[in-house]
């Protein structure tokens, strides 16, 4: 398990399970007489926690962080300037899948042109979760588009705002890239959760 493993738990919560957990496994293998390890049960716990369970009721309790699992769907407003030193501004349809773990969150990022292309995809490299308030988190991550015969690879920034309105969730937000010398920028706004896939294949 990587340092961060644990980053999204709630610490206090996790220790209780972990000793409550620890103690009854240590109880029923001292009453039946049986022949386990402890630690390797209570890893094989929190790895089906962590790959499946983590978004039930009863175990979305030990972590900090919302579900913001699933693809977003949204229009992209994006600004840059040309090589002859003139503003392009314009607007793009965008998706966003993000897939998420108890322990892992990644996301992936690509636009689609008016006559269906899809752009080169933007992979999140590392993510920082700040909790706003009960309902809004802020993301914060770099990004990796590694370009295609259109577009140079390059790296950008890419800052979120997730919030969840009634029954659905929402995404807003702005980037920029170091492309030189024409930086590229952009705004989102409601961003639309469309569905449970984490599949970033298209």
């Amino acid at each position: 398990m990587d340092k961060g493993y644990f980053k999204y738990y709630k610490s206090k919560l996790l220790i209780s399970l972990l000793v409550s957990l620890g103690i009854l496994i240590f109880l029923a293998k001292d009453y039946w007489g049986l022949s386990f390890s402890i630690i390797a049960i209570i890893s094989s716990f929190l790895l089906i926690i962590d790959k499946w369970l983590w978004k039930i009721k009863v175990f979305n309790h030990l972590f900090w962080v919302d579900d913001f699992s699933g693809t977003y769907e949204g229009i992209l407003e994006y600004e840059f300037v040309d090589s002859n030193g003139k503003t392009q501004k314009g607007k793009l349809k965008q998706k966003k899948v993000i897939h998420q773990t108890g322990s892992r969150i990644k996301i992936w990022s690509f636009t689609i042109r008016e006559n269906g292309f899809k752009s080169s995809e933007s992979e999140s490299i590392a993510i920082s979760v700040k909790k706003l308030d009960g309902k809004q988190y802020q993301l914060i991550y770099s990004y990796e588009n590694k370009g295609n015969s259109e577009l140079a690879p390059h790296y950008g920034t890419e800052i979120i705002k997730f919030i969840r309105k009634k029954d659905n969730k929402y995404l807003s937000g702005k980037y920029f890239t170091e492309r030189l010398p024409y930086q590229t920028k952009g705004t989102f706004t409601d961003m639309k959760w469309i569905s449970n896939s984490q599949t970033h294949e298209f």
